[in-house]
């Protein structure tokens, strides 16, 4: 159990609750003329900093026996069996300390109501333990939450690194095939210039897939290398128009996003030489990228329709806490909205 940090608590409680005794039910006897003012004083300070600091160790001791919020209910019902015989201690110093210092040259004196005295001795234990059950529980709350939120942090890390590892193998699969058909048709220059757009390509792959977010410079140098990997391959089928203002250009997303878009354009359309494939990336005077392709599907036996690279982006961003990923169909164009977070 971590140390409790108290002190201006110990220092200010005492007095406060001593003047609150006073005020309620000590006040006659303070201005009795016949009662010394200062030792009264001195007695009702001094017997309140005692009962203070034993009620203290009492529910301390309580918290370090039955720790935890789940036990609460065993502490203070430990705290209240205990608290009832150590007020009646406390009672009994009290009394002495009254016939002794304050009334010692009352030759007659008179213990007054010690049921009363009593009384008010389990009105401090339930004051100063509640005080003190309150901070603990508080802290205990607060220790709990934090914990439930590192678990949750945790678990999102453990999702956005799972969501980037399945990028890629299929982005190598994709890739390679197109290395294939190069080779196979003995286009060796062009299957060289292919292999260091590649090595380019896996280069920032490889810098990338430690960070949750990078910069839009940094992914719209990364999607140019992407796109002449299929420009290789699609040759004029294949057209983009990059339109970002450079006030977004610091602005963040995370890794691979476009990257993800243009693959989802070009696997779901037909790319060709006579239908050619347009695909734009804008800003449109907002921190929010639009992504938008020509819609010329192609046919159902031809591919499956499972928006798995969308749906990754989606995750991503509600794993980051923003849900603003927009995605609108027409009959004449797709359209994806992704937000840009600010640096």
């Amino acid at each position: 159990m971590p140390s409790l940090n108290d002190k201006t608590l110990r220092l200010v409680g005492p007095l406060v609750l001593w003047a609150v005794a006073t005020v309620f039910f000590n006040l006659p006897t303070l201005f009795n003329p016949e009662v010394n003012r200062l030792r009264f004083v001195v007695y009702g300070v001094f017997s309140l900093y005692l009962s203070w600091f034993v009620i203290r160790w009492l529910v301390v001791r309580g918290q370090r026996r039955f720790s935890g919020l789940e036990r609460t209910r065993q502490r203070l019902l430990w705290l209240g069996a205990m608290g009832v015989p150590l007020t009646a201690l406390l009672v009994g110093v009290r009394v002495v300390l009254t016939r002794y210092f304050v009334f010692s040259e009352t030759e007659n004196w008179d213990p007054g109501d010690l049921l009363f005295m009593f009384g008010i001795g389990l009105f401090y234990l339930t004051i100063v333990g509640a005080i003190y059950e309150a901070r603990y529980f508080f802290r205990q709350w607060l220790h709990s939450k934090r914990q439930a939120e590192e678990l949750q942090r945790a678990q999102l890390e453990t999702q956005l690194n799972l969501l980037r590892t399945q990028v890629q193998p299929h982005f190598l699969f994709n890739s390679l095939n197109t290395l294939q058909a190069l080779v196979n048709g003995n286009e060796n220059r062009r299957a060289v210039q292919f292999i260091g757009d590649l090595a380019q390509v896996y280069r920032y792959l490889m810098q990338s897939n430690d960070q949750p977010l990078i910069s839009l410079e940094d992914e719209l140098a990364f999607t140019h290398a992407y796109l002449n990997l299929l420009k290789t391959r699609f040759d004029e089928g294949l057209r983009v128009e990059v339109a970002v203002s450079p006030a977004y250009r610091a602005y963040r997303l995370p890794p691979l996003t476009l990257q993800l878009l243009v693959e989802n354009a070009v696997k779901h359309n037909v790319v060709s030489g006579s239908r050619p494939l347009t695909v734009s990336i804008r800003s449109n005077g907002e921190p929010v990228l639009e992504v938008r392709n020509n819609l010329q599907r192609k046919p159902r036996a031809d591919v499956a329709s499972d928006r798995k690279g969308l749906l990754t982006i989606t995750q991503k961003y509600r794993l980051l806490g923003h849900d603003a990923v927009s995605i609108q169909e027409t009959p004449e164009a797709f359209t994806v909205h992704v937000p840009l977070l600010e640096p």
